[in-house]
């Protein structure tokens, strides 16, 4: 609505100016209803106003810069970032790309869904331009030679509210996420991860779910099909085993206006895949609902389930799903629980020699508590089942109480936290120390009853690991204080304390030397100066094995404090958070930083990554 008072408000100042008569802007408004197209455009076919008059008053109207004539020169590789079928449709081109900024030179600049659908569709920012339709249809013509006109009934699926689905590159098409696109990439020699999903066979599914969803509403009313021969069974089994596939933690269904995006976490970052209509919606939210045993008639709540899902190669996958309303409708996230990926040696965390000593050290002791501490995603609990497999032996009781129980071990007794109906982490560490345990492992504490019960057990002779959310080791300490937990006890009962961080891996497969930085640079990271001739960094070039990322897999970065004597005593004299940092490295703490810094010179990962988890020293 806001668009035609805007095009009606020009009409009257293009009245008011003289340009047109009132007869020919009641003639232009009455056919404007019946076509509705742009008021200007109505008026130029009515040789009422000349292009370049229209130009000018839009310019004026709206705020903007109006370019005429267009630059003669063309980049070709602005056909990359919106397809062909798009620019038809809207009357609107590309005209230049510089950084995360892309100009758009459009005909109606009240279209200001399609300035929204490119902004959504390749994540970079928009700056609309006014320019005469001539102009713009001769570029779109310059710009996509070579490509076979938009046929809307053709083959192509359309671009636009209808659409049924949007792939990624070529006619007719989208390129997802192209502000990450490497242009060193040829598409011949990658895989880029957003491939995975544009395929004809998705294509084809995806018009059959379109179809059937039709069929149902048309015979029943109700666009939820349960069955699981079903379109819509079928396009979630092949987004979630293409996502199992590719070793991807995360998927996430996030529904818009006109769209609903599929963005896969790979190596603990968010990649768009594929969108598919918004019609699709609710039947794909209703799927996933049956199969996790929740309710499809309630789209008002929050709701979290489980599923298992069948993999083709006779595996099965364990998926935590959570649903929530939004805006434009319900938004899935769904964990997919890779059980093999859970099971990983202590040494092959990426602990250094001496850092997996002390941690091995510490857990031999008959007491004490472990400590991993970090943001959510860091691999803390990875690290606890990892120190479980060590401790996990037949002539000793091992419990644990975790929020969700993400991987089953044999000879480990371990409870699920059900709020719901009062058993939380407190409730089951009281009824834990009626069940004669030897070690105990509680996902996370909370607060302070479960801080108090975990640290009791910790002197009482038992050994307890758990986790705790703050930024480094020794945060941990004035966490538990903070909390209210007694310094003498706090100092008694804490042995070793590691913090820890994730970050990608360099791709083996296509590692290769970057550009170099120079001395400044690199002690502007922290390296010492006797550090930077060794200093040679790596990248990965992208390849089928990385799906284009340049990445392959995640290496921890780690910080190992064990609580020595001086350290215990600023514990009991309530120390400041950087007095106890400061008694932490002299007693050779090697910080997050740092063991960044060491992975670098290793050539596991890169400047950029290690920076984004980690601040100087």
């Amino acid at each position: 609505m806001g668009g035609t008072m805007l095009r009606a408000r020009m009409g009257q100042l293009l009245l008011d100016a003289g340009s047109i008569t009132s007869a020919q802007l009641e003639e232009a408004l009455a056919r404007q209803r019946e076509t509705r197209c742009p008021l200007g455009q109505i008026l130029c076919e009515q040789g009422a106003i000349s292009e370049e008059l229209l130009l000018k008053f839009l310019g004026q109207q709206y705020g903007l810069a109006t370019v005429s004539p267009l630059p003669s020169v063309v980049d070709p590789q602005l056909a990359v970032c919106v397809p062909r079928a798009w620019a038809e449709q809207h009357v609107a081109v590309p005209l230049s790309r510089v950084g995360q900024r892309l100009t758009v030179a459009l005909v109606d600049p009240a279209n200001v869904h399609a300035l929204d659908e490119v902004r959504f569709r390749t994540g970079l920012r928009v700056v609309p331009v006014v320019a005469l339709e001539s102009d713009v249809r001769q570029r779109i013509q310059a710009l996509y030679q070579g490509q076979e006109p938009h046929q809307p009934d053709g083959a192509s699926p359309p671009v636009g509210r209808d659409a049924d689905v949007v792939q990624a590159d070529g006619d007719g098409s989208w390129a997802a996420d192209v502000s990450s696109r490497e242009t060193h990439m040829s598409p011949r020699e990658t895989n880029r991860v957003d491939e995975t999903l544009q395929s004809e066979e998705m294509t084809t599914l995806l018009e059959r779910v379109s179809s059937s969803l039709r069929y149902a509403r048309s015979e029943t009313g109700d666009e939820t099909l349960a069955e699981d021969a079903s379109p819509v069974a079928q396009l979630v089994q092949t987004i979630l085993q293409r996502a199992a596939h590719m070793g991807v933690s995360d998927v996430h269904l996030e529904p818009y206006e006109r769209v609903v995006q599929v963005r896969f976490r790979l190596d603990g970052t968010l990649h768009p895949m594929m969108t598919y209509s918004v019609s699709l919606r609710n039947a794909v939210i209703s799927r996933l609902k049956i199969l996790a045993n929740l309710d499809i008639a309630e789209h008002r709540l929050p709701q979290d389930g489980r599923l298992t899902l069948e993999l083709t190669d006779k595996r099965t996958l364990d998926v935590r799903i959570s649903v929530l309303p939004s805006l434009h409708g319900e938004k899935a996230v769904l964990r997919l629980l890779n059980r093999a990926g859970q099971m990983v040696e202590l040494p092959a965390l990426g602990l250094d020699v001496t850092d997996t000593s002390i941690l091995l050290a510490a857990l031999e002791r008959p007491h004490g508590m472990l400590l991993v501490t970090g943001p959510t995603g860091s691999g803390k609990t990875t690290t606890l089942y990892s120190a479980l497999q060590v401790l996990n032996t037949k002539d000793v009781n091992i419990v644990t109480v975790e929020d969700p129980v993400e991987y089953h071990f044999t000879g480990i007794t371990q409870v699920q936290v059900k709020e719901e109906i009062g058993l939380g982490f407190a409730q089951v560490l009281r009824a834990f120390l009626r069940q004669d345990p030897d070690i105990m492992m509680v996902g996370e504490i909370r607060d302070l009853e479960t801080a108090q019960i975990a640290v009791r057990a910790a002197l009482t002779g038992h050994r307890v690991l758990s986790t705790l959310h703050t930024y480094d080791a020794v945060r941990a300490v004035t966490r538990l204080l903070e909390m209210g937990v007694e310094p003498f006890m706090v100092a008694s009962s804490v042995s070793i304390i590691v913090a820890q961080r994730l970050v990608r891996r360099v791709c083996p497969e296509c590692q290769q030397p970057a550009d170099s930085l120079s001395g400044a640079q690199v002690r502007e990271l922290g390296f010492t100066g006797d550090m930077v001739p060794t200093v040679v960094q790596v990248r990965g070039r992208g390849c089928a094995a990385c799906h284009g990322t340049g990445y392959k897999g995640r290496v921890g970065l780690f910080e190992v404090l064990p609580v020595s004597a001086a350290f215990r005593s600023l514990i009991l004299e309530r120390g400041t958070g950087d007095r106890l940092k400061q008694q932490a490295l002299a007693d050779g703490l090697k910080t997050i930083r740092r063991s960044g810094l060491d992975a670098i010179t290793r050539g596991l990962t890169t400047i950029e990554e290690v920076m984004s988890v980690s601040t100087e020293d």
